[in-house]
């Protein structure tokens, strides 16, 4: 929830396993009128951004996490390289 100026903004994020999706439902509070809007990101694995990759014709794909290092559970981003 963020409040700016007397506007609020309040965010339900959810995981949806079935699709990759992280779906967001933000409803904004604004000189007193109510809007609710929905949204939502795919979340890709590296195991099928790997397979995508090497349908494409790359020949070797690595993954790692921010800054180069180990992609684990924890990593906030992926970093994939490949090459043909």
């Amino acid at each position: 929830m963020v409040e700016r100026g007397g506007d609020l903004v309040v965010e339900r994020h959810r995981l949806d396993l079935e699709t990759g999706r992280n779906v967001v439902e933000r409803t904004i509070v604004r000189d007193g009128h109510v809007r609710t809007v929905p949204s939502f990101v795919r979340l890709f694995t590296f195991p099928e951004v790997r397979d995508l990759m090497l349908a494409a014709g790359f020949t070797s794909v690595h993954a790692f996490g921010a800054e180069g290092g180990p992609l684990t559970i924890d990593s906030r981003r992926m970093i994939v390289v490949a090459g043909r």
